[in-house]
């Protein structure tokens, strides 16, 4: 099967949708067959090779992100000879898919962000005004293709909700478990600096507004207070990360925060395995890969009882879920627990498994199959 992934970003831009189509191609490369990206940007050497075609566009800053009124026309020719198009952005990339694309050729279109609460949050717009456009603009859009997928239950639910009408399958995201169950190469703490009385708290992940890293110092800061062994451990880039550092010699916890930046995603599993648990604030998530990852690692997940999350954490099972404001609380019951953390790592490892890649593959192609 001739297989075209359309995505708005690619690499070199490293976030949670680029690295779902990254495990798409490989998997389904692996099982034979052929599978070609198309997205925007600046064609470099090793795109033939990695068969990614790239149409031009206007980049958008330093984001990596491009934007462009329509593909190139070898570009709209390449994919209409495609058997299944999947599409993963609701911009830049279902519209794409289905404008160039002869009726009788099936779109998928995957649902991977919270449009409604990242605009929320990254635009500080009222939410009436969010809910009244993603109420238009969502069904429209997701109405090109002839198939969504949504990550989780509640995606699927929330998209009828705002009144998306095209068939909705629910395919959870996956990973390659073992790659993080497994690392090549674990860090000690002690080669991160870290004394063997330390508890390591870790966020993966953009440092930026919609991931609410202000509020995870806040609390973090909060439970410090009651447990002086707790250290934090950030790792990722982002447009906020000068002025979350900021923040965290305003706080006075500038000495026990550590901003690594921007890493190879080949060392993430690495860094995992050199903590005690994973905390996240953020709250606009579908079903996040970076959570599935400290599970699979056999990390204890720390976070909020939020949307995208709670579906994927068990409270009290594969981690702690707070409510809003009381992220603390649950970071500090951690971090001073050692056989909670304990029992609670055990959970992670074992729910992770749910979350196999292969199985997520398998049912993506069921879904192809029965729309051909």
């Amino acid at each position: 099967m001739k297989i075209g992934m359309v995505t708005a970003c690619y690499k070199p831009v490293l976030n949670g949708v680029t690295r779902m189509v990254m495990l798409y191609k490989a998997h389904l490369t692996a099982r034979g067959h052929a599978v070609t990206i198309f997205t925007l940007g600046k064609p470099d050497s090793a795109d033939e090779a990695d068969n990614v075609v790239r149409s031009p566009g206007i980049a958008l800053g330093t984001t990596g992100y491009y934007v462009a009124p329509r593909f190139a026309r070898a570009v709209q020719a390449q994919l209409a000879q495609m058997d299944v198009v999947h599409c993963h952005h609701l911009y830049m990339s279902v519209e794409f898919g289905r404008k160039y694309t002869p009726d009788h050729i099936p779109v998928i279109y995957t649902n991977h962000t919270r449009y409604d609460l990242y605009t929320a949050r990254l635009f500080h717009l009222p939410w009436p005004l969010v809910t009244r456009f993603h109420g238009r603009v969502w069904p429209r859009r997701a109405g090109l293709a002839d198939a969504v997928i949504a990550p989780s239950a509640e995606l699927h639910d929330l998209m009828q909700a705002y009144g998306v009408t095209t068939p909705i399958h629910v395919i959870e995201n996956g990973i390659d478990i073992d790659r993080f169950a497994n690392p090549p190469a674990s860090l000690s703490k002690r080669a991160l600096g870290y004394t063997a009385e330390d508890v390591v708290a870790i966020y993966v992940g953009r440092i930026s507004a919609e991931k609410r890293i202000d509020d995870l110092l806040h609390q973090f800061a909060r439970a410090y207070n009651c447990n002086r062994a707790l250290r934090l451990l950030l790792i990722g880039p982002g447009p906020d990360s000068d002025r979350m550092q900021q923040l965290a010699r305003k706080l006075d916890i500038a000495p026990v925060v550590r901003f690594v930046g921007s890493i190879a995603f080949d060392l993430v599993p690495s860094y995992l395995a050199s903590a005690d648990f994973f905390v996240t604030a953020s709250d606009s998530e579908v079903h996040p890969l970076t959570v599935i990852e400290a599970l699979a690692s056999g990390l204890p997940v720390v976070a909020y009882n939020a949307p995208g999350i709670r579906g994927t954490v068990g409270s009290g099972v594969s981690g702690l879920l707070a409510e809003t404001g009381e992220l603390a609380d649950c970071i500090a019951a951690v971090g001073e627990n050692a056989s909670l953390r304990r029992r609670l790592a055990q959970g992670a490892s074992s729910v992770s498994r749910r979350f196999d890649f292969a199985k997520t593959v398998d049912q993506t192609v069921v879904l192809y199959e029965s729309l051909r």
